[in-house]
């Protein structure tokens, strides 16, 4: 994400916000010129802490493969509230570097209420930002997004991880700065109106640990799965449960028996 941020910087450039990608990837057939861009951060930075916990003045967040600590200051019109969701949109924040933490500064805060406490759930977006707010919907609502969050964390949303209109309609609150992931920038054109821009892939997959294909060798109890992280493979199979469970709305069940038996199978006990 740093080195994401740091390049586009560099270039002048405006990575695409979660709404713009939105735009994108739903709303149009635009993501097919930029598929090797994803899967990719925008640049929407985000800031939300622990269910239903009062905000104080900062909120904090340790990337568990880096240890590094990202810091968002709450601006005292927001100090106490909590299910929210604080935002900073791209090129209007930076990361401020003092030793093993990085403190967005921001120029610009704004906020989403109502942030849902369950994850791996349907909601619709909120007019701005669409990030996901409010009550549960049903998937067949178009405007619905797929939220992916964790306890608390600072850091830019993710989009477009796994391919496939469900996924695209997904939006990824729960991936840690660490991640590898490309971006999508704004075109640079003067002249064309920044909500209408074609997204365009300038900068490259950034150096960080990208996911890596698994490897399972035998053990003395069963088999031991390497190349990924407990919460990475967490979340690489509650993506596969819910393409799984939109699949069966269209497919008989009996199709797709064998894969539902492999998802429970894995199902890790916590």
């Amino acid at each position: 994400m740093e080195e994401a941020l740091r390049r586009a910087d560099e270039a002048g450039l405006v990575i695409a916000s979660n709404k713009r990608m939105s735009k994108a990837l739903v709303g149009s057939d635009e993501w097919q010129s930029i598929r090797e861009a994803f899967a990719c951060w925008n640049g929407t930075m985000t800031a939300y802490d622990e269910p239903g916990k009062k905000l104080g003045k900062t909120i904090e967040y340790v990337d568990s493969e880096t240890s590094i600590r990202y810091v968002f200051p709450v601006p005292e019109e927001h100090v106490g509230k909590k299910n929210v969701v604080l935002v900073a949109e791209h090129p209007d924040f930076t990361l401020e570097t003092d030793g093993n933490t990085r403190i967005v500064q921001a120029k610009e805060v704004g906020v989403v209420s109502e942030f849902p406490v369950a994850s791996e759930n349907w909601y619709l977006g909120d007019a701005k930002y669409d990030i996901p707010t409010g009550k549960k919907v049903d998937s067949s609502n178009d405007a619905a997004r797929y939220l992916w969050r964790i306890e608390k964390r600072v850091g830019l949303v993710a989009r477009g991880i796994y391919g496939g209109y469900v996924d695209r309609r997904y939006v990824y609150l729960d991936y840690a700065p660490s991640f590898a992931f490309g971006v999508a920038v704004e075109a640079p054109d003067a002249n064309v109106a920044s909500d209408i821009a074609p997204l365009v892939r300038s900068v490259e997959h950034e150096g960080g640990r990208p996911l890596q294909k698994l490897q399972v060798e035998a053990a003395d109890t069963g088999v031991v799965i390497t190349g990924v992280t407990l919460d990475e493979l967490r979340t690489l199979l509650g993506n596969a449960n819910a393409d799984l469970q939109d699949v069966l709305q269209t497919v008989r069940q009996e199709k797709l028996a064998a894969v539902r038996q492999l998802l429970q199978a894995l199902e890790i006990k916590e």
